[in-house]
C-alpha cells in the first residue's frame, strides 16, 4: 500500500514536468533575442528585462526539474536513458542562475562573456529538448520522416536484428514477444526496476510474478493478468503501460497467440500451432507469410550447365526454368520415341526436374525405374500412356510427388497400394483407368492424404 501511494504521488508531482518546462526554455529564447536585438541597434546599456527573463528562466527551470525528477521516479523511464536528460536540466537551471548574475551587471563583462552563456545555454537547451524528445516518443521521432540521407545519418540501424524472413527460424518468444516487452514494458519491470514486484525480464520471473500473482497463465488468455492489463481501457488506473504508446493492435495479438499457444520458451514459428487469425499481423507485421509452400519454391540449387539443357532440347524434350531465380525444371515428352538412352540424357537432371510430363508418349513401365530418384518431382503427368501397375510401384520413392495424372492409363485397384505409400501425393487422377469405385472408395476409408480424382 506505501509502494503504490509512492508511486501514485511521483505521478502526481511527475505530470506538472511538462506543464512547467516550457516556460523556462521561452524565457531564455526572450531574454537571448532580446539581447542580441539591442547590441544589434547598439544600446549603450541592455535592458534589464532581460536579467530578469533569465531569473525566471532559472526558477521555472528548478521547478520543471524538481517535477521531472519526481517523474523520473515512477520507473516508467530507463534509467540510462534518464541519466543525461536529467543532469543537463540541472545545469540549465544552474546556468540560468549564473546568466541572470551576469546579466544583471552587463557592464562588468565583456562581449565575449556575454555571447558565450548565450550560445552555451541554447545549445543546452536543444539538446535537453531533442532528449526529452526522445523519452517522449521514441528514438526515431525527430528524423523518421527527415531526407533518407539525413535518416540513415542520424538514425542507427541494428545490423543484428534476427532474419524473419524464414518462419523456420523465427523463435516466437525470443524474436517477436520479448522485443515487444522490452519497448513497451521494461521501463518499470525489468532486472533493474520491479513496479509492483513484476520482473518481465524472463519467463521465470514472470510466472513468479508479482503483487497480483503470475504474469500469465500458459494457454490461458483470458486469466491472464498480463492480457488483461494491456486490453483494458487507457483511462483505467490499472492499464498498461501507464504512459507512452500502448500496444498495438499487431503486438497485442502476438501475445495473446503467444499466451493462448502455452507460452512456451523454445518454440518456433514451424513448431507451433499458428491459427488462421494470427496469420495476417504475422504477415503484416514481420512480412512472415506462413502458409506452406510447394517443395519447388524451397529447394536451393544450382542451375544446369547450358549445354545439358541443350542437349535434352535436341532430344526432343521440351524444358523450361519456372523462372529467372528458380533453376528447378519444368520437361515435357509428349510423342513417341522415348528410348532408353533419352532417359538417360533426363538422368543428368534428375535434382533439377520439378514438374515432368510423359502424357501420350511411350514411356514404359521399365522406364519409371529411371526417374525413381528424381528427388525434387513434384507434379507427374502419365495420361494416356500404356503404364500399368509395375510401373507404379517404381513410384514410391518420390517423397515430394504431390501430383500425379493417370489417366487413361491401364492401372488396375493393385496401383491404390503404391498410390497410398507416396505420403506427400495430394492429387491422383485416375479417370477412363481399371481402377474402380469400390477401390477408391476402400482407400478414402484409410484416411490418406491424397485426393483421389475419378
Amino acid at each position: 500500500m506505501i509502494h503504490f501511494l509512492a508511486f501514485d504521488f511521483s505521478n502526481f508531482i511527475g505530470r506538472f514536468h511538462p506543464l512547467f518546462v516550457h516556460l523556462p526554455i521561452g524565457f531564455i529564447i526572450l531574454a537571448v533575442l532580446m539581447e542580441w536585438y539591442q547590441r544589434l541597434k547598439k544600446k549603450d546599456k541592455l535592458s534589464s528585462l532581460i536579467s530578469y527573463a533569465w531569473l525566471l528562466a532559472g526558477i521555472g527551470g528548478a521547478f520543471a526539474a524538481f517535477c521531472g525528477w519526481y517523474l523520473g521516479e515512477t520507473g516508467l523511464y530507463f534509467e540510462d536513458d534518464l541519466f543525461l536528460h536529467r543532469w543537463i536540466g540541472i545545469a540549465i537551471v544552474i546556468l540560468s542562475f549564473l546568466g541572470w548574475w551576469l546579466k544583471k551587471s552587463p557592464e562588468k563583462y565583456s562581449n565575449v562573456v556575454h555571447q558565450t552563456a548565450n550560445i552555451i545555454i541554447i545549445a543546452l537547451i536543444s539538446f535537453e529538448g531533442h532528449l526529452g524528445g526522445n523519452l517522449t516518443h521514441g528514438e526515431e521521432y525527430l528524423f523518421e520522416f527527415a531526407p533518407e540521407g539525413i535518416r540513415n545519418m542520424m538514425l542507427s540501424e541494428n545490423t543484428e536484428e534476427t532474419d524473419l524472413s524464414k518462419a523456420d527460424s523465427v523463435f516466437v518468444y525470443n524474436d517477436l514477444v520479448m522485443p515487444i516487452f522490452k519497448q513497451k514494458c521494461f521501463a518499470c519491470h525489468d532486472n533493474n526496476v520491479q513496479r509492483g514486484g513484476l520482473n518481465m525480464a524472463s519467463i521465470d520471473s514472470m510466472l513468479v510474478g508479482g503483487d497480483g500473482g503470475p504474469a500469465y497463465l500458459a494457454g490461458n488468455v483470458g486469466e491472464s493478468e498480463l492480457f488483461r492489463r494491456i486490453t483494458l481501457p487507457q483511462k483505467n488506473i490499472k492499464f498498461m503501460p501507464p504512459v507512452g504508446d500502448p500496444l498495438t493492435y499487431d503486438e497485442i495479438k502476438i501475445v495473446e497467440w503467444w499466451i493462448g499457444t502455452g507460452a512456451a520458451s523454445d518454440a518456433t514459428i514451424k513448431n507451433i500451432e499458428v491459427t488462421e487469425n494470427i496469420k495476417p499481423t504475422l504477415l503484416r507485421k514481420y512480412q512472415l507469410d506462413t502458409d506452406p509452400k510447394p517443395h519447388y519454391e524451397m529447394v536451393n540449387i544450382d542451375p544446369v550447365d547450358v549445354k545439358i539443357l541443350d542437349d535434352l532440347t535436341n532430344a526432343g524434350f521440351t524444358v523450361k526454368t519456372l523462372g529467372p531465380d528458380n533453376p528447378l525444371l519444368d520437361i515435357e515428352y509428349n510423342s513417341k520415341g522415348l528410348d532408353e538412352n533419352k532417359l538417360q540424357l533426363l538422368q543428368n537432371v534428375s535434382q533439377h526436374v520439378t514438374w515432368l510430363s510423359f502424357a501420350e508418349s511411350d514411356i514404359t513401365n521399365e522406364g519409371l525405374n529411371l526417374i525413381s530418384g528424381f528427388s525434387n518431382l513434384t507434379r507427374l503427368q502419365l495420361e494416356k500412356t500404356a503404364i500399368g501397375d509395375a510401373g507404379m510401384q517404381h513410384l514410391t520413392g518420390l517423397k515430394h510427388l504431390e501430383a500425379l495424372n493417370l489417366y487413361g492409363t491401364n492401372i488396375t485397384n493393385a496401383s491404390l497400394e503404391y498410390i497410398q505409400n507416396i505420403e506427400s501425393l495430394k492429387r491422383v487422377y485416375t479417370w477412363q483407368t481399371n481402377v474402380t469405385e469400390e477401390g477408391i472408395e476402400q482407400l478414402r476409408e484409410k484416411e490418406i492424404q491424397a485426393k483421389v480424382v475419378m
